[in-house]
């Protein structure tokens, strides 16, 4: 009984360790290009790597490195500062207010907690996919909004990719801390 339960034990302790390996944000485009090998076979795996880049896009240390994770994420010929459609995404992932919207899309975040995730460790909330013409409609559920939101997702050599992300930047209910700092403005207490 003993040895059962030492066997128990090391094998969830070894689970454990292996699932946290797994989780970790990608310190470069090479380890995010090697993740994505693996990710990138399910439309839910492709979304997943998308919003790891999105997360260290946000820390202006990897923004470099994240450019291009994003551009491999969602298969683009040029990098994203010299697209024309992607300004309003770009802004958005710059402005640290805003960041909220992207970490909306992970469960246990909402208004309440300030969208509190961690990028190491997150789950995305699906809530479904839909085939369109040539190209898959993945529904993500967002704390901070009513309907769950689309990322449209296509295959390219036996890999996923997303090829529209418009409707996740879209702004959700803000943070309580933001709602708390406009209330309490006038009251030199708050300063």
């Amino acid at each position: 009984m003993k040895r059962c339960c030492t066997v128990l034990i090391a094998f969830i302790l070894g689970f454990c360790l292996c699932a946290a390996a797994e989780a970790r944000q990608p310190q470069n485009y090479k380890d995010f290009k090697a993740m994505y090998q693996d990710e990138g076979r399910t439309p839910e795996g492709a979304v997943r790597m998308h919003f790891q880049a999105l997360f260290c896009y946000m820390d202006p240390a990897m923004r470099a490195e994240a450019g291009k994770m994003l551009r491999y994420s969602m298969h683009l010929p040029e990098p994203l500062e010299q697209n024309r459609n992607m300004g309003t995404f770009l802004r958005r992932l710059k402005d640290p207010a805003l960041h909220h919207i992207f970490r909306s899309y992970c469960k246990g975040s909402s208004p309440s907690n300030n969208y509190a995730m961690n990028p190491d460790s997150f789950t995305l909330s699906f809530a479904g996919k839909r085939q369109e013409a040539d190209y898959l409609k993945v529904f993500l559920r967002s704390s901070g909004a009513d309907s769950p939101r689309p990322v449209w997702v296509k295959k390219y050599d036996g890999l996923w990719y997303t090829i529209n992300n418009s409707s996740i930047y879209l702004k959700v209910r803000e943070p309580k801390s933001a709602r708390d700092s406009r209330r309490n403005a006038h009251d030199a207490d708050y300063d």
